[in-house]
């Protein structure tokens, strides 16, 4: 089971890691609309992302390379 699909939603944090990026990049890409749209929880401001959204991103990003 990929680790991506064993978390409910992703953190900014996690997809820092995941891409291997900073936070801050994250936030870029977020805000230039470069990343899948973020799930906001009623009563958090933070954005969270869902492994689906991602796992689709990857494979764009990776047939975009080829």
């Amino acid at each position: 089971m990929d680790l991506l699909m064993a978390r409910p939603l992703l953190t900014r944090k996690d997809l820092a890691q995941r891409f291997s990026r900073s936070l801050i990049t994250i936030d870029n890409w977020r805000r230039r609309g470069l990343l899948p749209a973020p799930v906001y929880l009623p009563g958090c401001r933070f954005p969270f992302w869902r492994p689906i959204d991602i796992q689709r991103y990857e494979l764009k990003r990776k047939h975009a390379k080829d």
